[in-house]
């Protein structure tokens, strides 16, 4: 994220119960990915992980897992856009998918140059959360 400073660019950190984590070490955790595009979620629930799970392949509800998506993803209904990428840090998953920083990024930018905004986007069109309104405790007012 250093690297592309695109305004163009939405990042949705979605934190969950995975490992004993709690709501309240969210604004902690959070500070580990302080870019202003990224807004940051409680998903206590695991809904997202849970919906996830059978489009990537996860053995448990996905979580440590990256995700790159079209622009015009939108999540509608119970089923979720299909990241155009994904990769993930975790044990009994396909190796060849296992987090590469450098190739993550190769494809993000590469979807970026590939898919140019139609229009001028507003910030608060980009940090609109893709999953149905509702579901989650977002802290995007409260770290940063």
């Amino acid at each position: 994220m250093d690297r592309d400073r695109s305004p163009d660019v939405a990042v949705y950190v979605v934190w969950s119960s995975q490992l004993g984590a709690e709501e309240r070490h969210v604004p902690a955790a959070a500070a580990l990915i302080p870019d202003s595009r990224a807004a940051h979620f409680w998903d206590a629930g695991q809904l997202v992980g849970k919906a996830f799970q059978p489009i990537v392949g996860t053995p448990v509800p996905s979580w440590d897992v990256w995700m790159v998506f079209d622009r015009q993803a939108r999540w509608n209904g119970e089923i979720p856009p299909r990241p155009a990428w994904w990769e993930h840090q975790l044990h009994d998953m396909p190796p060849e998918r296992h987090l590469d920083p450098e190739r993550f990024a190769r494809k993000a930018r590469a979807l970026e140059a590939s898919n140019p905004p139609r229009s001028h986007s507003t910030r608060g069109d980009l940090m609109r959360a893709p999953w149905p309104a509702g579901k989650l405790v977002s802290f995007r007012r409260r770290v940063g």
